[in-house]
């Protein structure tokens, strides 16, 4: 009987521990539905940052100037790219969860991820479709950088800087709020590929399907990327 005992202490400690991670989750989880997390890769006031070790777009990318509405009115790029291919991704949100009555849970990260091959993959394998592959995706960022990046283009089909913002190359990468006769960028001369990309973002929307191998969503206490 008395080892019966020490075994339900036992998992009443678990269970007891266990509570505040169980808590957190519940929370994210809500926020995720009202819209306070990125979880659905849609505009929110909580900035997340997206990575990718390679990323090759053969119909290009375009960009223009954008205003968002994320604790207040603030500038940020808005890349498009109408296809794309990834090799591997990571969506990382950073978020202090407080409730009533228990109180600050302190803070906790919910990471979204589809990892690298073991094998990097090159552009050309993942224009042929090897990766995770996304259609007309949008990113709002306040960042963008990458180790490499390179625009190709030729000459019938160049790639223009300070093109027309409404412009129909742009709109061909998703891009359809682009104010006429602001700045823009139709890099869609050509294939863009992209070495190391990460984007500090407000915002990501994918119009089109994607393919998410071995995909997973994970909350984990403090700031922990993927």
């Amino acid at each position: 009987m008395q080892e019966e005992n020490r075994g339900v202490t036992r998992w009443r400690r678990s269970a007891f521990l266990a509570l505040p991670a169980t808590i957190a989750v519940a929370a994210m989880a809500t926020a995720m539905v009202q819209g306070a997390l990125a979880a659905n890769l849609s505009l929110t006031s909580v900035p997340f940052t997206l990575s990718s070790k390679t990323v090759a777009a053969p119909q290009g990318i375009g960009a223009v100037m954008h205003t968002i509405d994320a604790s207040g009115a603030k500038g940020a790029a808005e890349v498009g790219i109408a296809k794309a291919g990834l090799d591997g991704i990571c969506v990382h949100a950073v978020q202090s969860v407080n409730l009533p009555v228990i109180g600050s849970l302190g803070t906790w990260s919910l990471n979204i991820s589809s990892p690298a091959a073991a094998t990097p993959l090159t552009s050309d394998q993942l224009v042929a479709g090897a990766g995770l592959q996304a259609n007309k995706l949008v990113l709002d960022a306040q960042s963008l950088k990458a180790a490499t990046a390179t625009l190709n283009a030729s000459d019938t089909t160049p790639n223009v800087i300070g093109a027309a913002a409404d412009g129909a190359g742009i709109k061909g990468t998703g891009i359809n709020d682009g104010t006429p006769g602001q700045f823009g960028l139709d890099a869609t001369g050509g294939r863009t590929d992209i070495k190391n990309l990460n984007a500090d973002a407000n915002g990501a929307t994918i119009s089109g399907a994607i393919t998410l191998p071995d995909l997973a969503i994970a909350v984990a206490h403090g700031d922990k990327p993927c």
